[in-house]
């Protein structure tokens, strides 16, 4: 098929892979949102972007965020919100989150959301899941989510509330590029923009970013 310059090609909707497709075959899967094409050779064919920072999922499993990193502990401040670059390669359903508490938090909780982007930075709210309390260490999480997430960049949050003492949670340190700094300071485990004073429901949308740190490492499930 050959394509005029200034004319739109379509190609192929599917919601399965083609079961015999020849080299060069191009096609969309609608339910993924993935564009697909094929080499001509056996095997599983090749997959057209997008790639984003959890290229590949595996259903119902859970993918950690960051991907890359010695794990750590640091102490959390109150109604700091961390936002993480979320960016699946295919569509998915967000279905539960999780963080690790190393140092139980008297009478505090954790608050998980889910906010949109632009493309750089976090936006409008998709989802606030609520809190699970911080008061024991261990895996904490909010399960029986159903939040569909398009292959494109969005940003969980995980942040403190309430408390009397520290709270612990680990880390990962490492560095992630989605997240751009106002000026060069170099620093290698700014993974994550934060907002401050967020005592309640998560603000319908982010706002300027206070600053980057190094966030609190995330667990997903996804289907």
């Amino acid at each position: 098929m050959s394509v005029r310059m200034g004319q739109l090609l379509r190609l192929l909707n599917r919601t399965t892979t083609p079961a015999a497709p020849t080299a060069g075959d191009l096609w969309y899967r609608s339910d993924t949102g993935q564009y697909g094409g094929s080499d001509g050779l056996a095997g599983e064919p090749i997959t057209v972007g997008p790639a984003g920072n959890l290229p590949v999922i595996a259903s119902t499993r859970w993918h950690g965020l960051p991907a890359y990193g010695n794990t750590a502990t640091a102490n959390v401040p109150v109604d700091r919100m961390f936002a993480l670059p979320f960016w699946p390669g295919r569509a998915c359903t967000l279905t539960a989150m999780a963080a690790n508490v190393t140092l139980a938090l008297v009478g505090g909780n954790l608050r998980m959301g889910l906010y949109a982007s632009d493309g750089a930075l976090p936006t409008t709210l998709v989802a606030d899941y609520g809190t699970v309390t911080a008061g024991v260490t261990g895996i904490r999480q909010i399960t029986g989510l159903s939040t569909s997430v398009r292959p494109v960049l969005h940003y969980l949050v995980i942040g403190r509330q309430g408390g009397i003492v520290n709270l612990g949670l680990t880390t990962r340190a490492t560095w992630d590029p989605v997240v751009s700094e106002a000026t060069p300071t170099i620093a290698g485990t700014l993974n994550c923009y934060y907002i401050d004073g967020v005592g309640g429901a998560l603000p319908g949308t982010f706002g300027t970013p206070a600053g980057l740190e190094t966030a609190p490492a995330i667990s997903v499930q996804l289907t």
